[in-house]
């Protein structure tokens, strides 16, 4: 997504609002991917939903070398967030499946861990390429490699001999069989509308670091690359000592103490947009700081909140509930976009200060909300029946 905004600034012509909107479009469109995947999860199995994943999302990405008008590329994406929706559930449903209740946070984090070395270092490769030619042939080449490399880890994806989930008592048919369940239960509900806040601010800044470097100064678009390799390579290294040094805490807490660190970061990138480019000693440095922050609550909030997510409810219906979670990562993506390129536009500390307010509401909700039926003295189990 870093590559990706600059990428259409640099090679289509159109206006940072335009490709917000662009974004958010194709952003709602590919909502759909997300109960479709849950639904693919509990009657086919992960690997069929993880596979389709990858291929959508080579696929789509080869779309945007392909397609020169703005339909054809909004079309592209959207196959490319579909692919992308569709993944957060297969993975979580995979872990979920094979690894018992009290591993699975570790693993997530494990998971995580894996995932950003290969994201540094892509990082790493897109940001030497980008601050060396800077050219929108550069660009174009960044997502060629990109769409090659999805492709290649759809046939990977297809060689592991995973298993079928166990097979479960099925439920009457109805006419009503096929059709998408947006229903919640009460303890899954009350869990969304706690970490909304938080899900909508930390799948935001992906779009937001780009943008907002690009508007302080246009020789700064390289800095986002290098802040994002900074937060993957933070999340590699960090990410399991810190799950370690934390062990004592429940999911629960390690939730709310990732919501109050992520908070802090948004406070220091606004301080950053305070200082502008007039500051450069002080605004860089800033920058690096509040990624550091950031990466640290991340990685304390995502893998509590999809160990928890994932035993709400029968494993039958694992599936479904993982893909309600996701479906908040899918509609941030969808409105992000749209609400930072507008508030870019018109004040580009305003944005920051969005963050902030939408962090301390996040916190709240989730000490209101959650503490009451999650206690810290019961167990993983007990505390989500």
């Amino acid at each position: 997504m870093p590559f990706l905004v600059l990428f259409f600034l640099e090679t289509s012509g159109l206006s940072l609002e335009q490709v917000g909107q662009m974004l958010s479009i194709s952003a709602f469109a590919g909502i759909l991917a997300i109960p479709v995947c849950g639904m693919i999860v509990d009657r086919l199995g992960t690997k069929p939903a993880a596979l389709a994943s990858f291929l959508f999302r080579g696929i789509g990405t080869l779309g945007y070398l392909i397609f020169h008008n703005i339909w054809g590329v909004t079309i592209a994406m959207t196959i490319v967030i579909w692919g992308q929706r569709a993944w957060p559930v297969a993975n979580q449903a995979i872990i979920t499946q094979l690894v018992p209740s009290e591993s699975r946070t570790m693993w997530f984090g494990s998971s995580r861990s894996l995932r950003n070395l290969g994201n540094s270092l892509g990082m790493l490769i897109g940001t030497g390429i980008i601050a060396v030619f800077n050219t929108p042939f550069a660009y174009k080449t960044l997502i060629f490699i990109d769409a090659i490399s999805f492709l290649i880890a759809a046939v990977l994806i297809a060689k592991i001999p995973l298993r079928n989930q166990p097979k479960v008592k099925k439920e009457p048919t109805s006419k009503k069989a096929f059709a998408i369940r947006f229903s919640f239960d009460p303890n899954l509900m009350r869990f969304l509308v706690a970490v909304a806040p938080i899900t909508f601010m930390y799948v935001a800044l992906v779009f937001t670091l780009p943008a907002f470097t690009k508007e302080i100064s246009p020789d700064l678009s390289w800095i986002a690359g290098v802040l994002f390799t900074v937060n993957s390579l933070a999340v590699l290294v960090l990410q399991i000592p810190l799950l370690f040094f934390t062990r004592r805490l429940s999911d629960m807490n390690k939730m709310i103490v990732g919501s109050v660190v992520l908070g802090f970061s948004y406070i220091i990138f606004l301080g950053s947009a305070l200082l502008g480019s007039e500051h450069l000693n002080f605004f860089i440095p800033l920058l690096f700081v509040g990624i550091l922050f950031f990466s640290c609550g991340e990685q304390l909030f995502y893998p509590a909140s999809a160990t928890i997510v994932g035993e709400i409810g029968p494993a039958e219906k694992r599936g479904q509930s993982i893909s309600n979670y996701q479906l908040l990562f899918g509609i941030s993506n969808a409105i992000g976009p749209v609400i930072v390129g507008y508030l870019l536009t018109r004040n580009i500390s305003l944005s920051w200060s969005f963050f902030v307010v939408l962090a301390f509401l996040g916190v709240f909700l989730q000490c209101v909300l959650l503490p009451k039926k999650y206690g810290q003295s019961l167990s993983r189990e007990e505390r989500i029946s």
